[in-house]
């Protein structure tokens, strides 16, 4: 029996489909970088009220009923100064850092294998900036957050193919 075709449609390509587990944690990436560029920009304009409460803060280092706390609010404080001193450079390695993790991920849904790696670069630049520039402990939270997304789309990595 002979295929019957119909001449009227146009032939349908379809493009591999991105994959579920690759298509969710894309679109929280593209979530988590736009609150890190929202947050690059806030911190930049309001970091300076942050350094006016210094007194404040150097005040409670000392009091005898914050005595346990005490080196809490001073590595608080000298971190807070540090982030005053680096405004600008941590406010541009956070947009290049967010900039690049949306490239990386704009790659993986096309199935890029490269698009991981630039991903990665994009994912840990900010932590590693924040650790030299500031503490290491201001950039714990920042290199936790970044191991689960490249645990996660390390495991979705069967799927890239180019």
């Amino acid at each position: 029996m002979q295929e019957q075709r119909d001449y009227l449609q146009a032939p349908m390509e379809t493009k591999p489909s991105v994959p579920q587990g690759i298509n969710v944690l894309s679109i929280l990436s593209f979530i988590g970088s736009g609150f890190q560029i929202f947050g690059a920009v806030i911190s930049y304009f309001t970091i300076a009220y942050s350094v006016q409460s210094l007194p404040e803060t150097r005040k409670l280092e000392r009091s005898a009923d914050m005595k346990p706390f005490s080196s809490f609010f001073k590595w608080s404080a000298d971190a807070t100064l540090k982030q005053y001193e680096h405004r600008m450079s941590l406010l541009l390695v956070s947009l290049l850092a967010a900039a690049i993790c949306i490239v990386g991920v704009l790659q993986m849904r096309k199935l890029k294998k490269r698009g991981f790696a630039v991903y990665t670069a994009g994912e840990l630049m900010l932590p590693v900036f924040t650790a030299v520039v500031i503490d290491v402990w201001a950039s714990l939270f920042g290199f936790f957050i970044a191991i689960i997304f490249l645990i996660l789309f390390a495991v979705q990595r069967k799927h890239l193919t180019q």
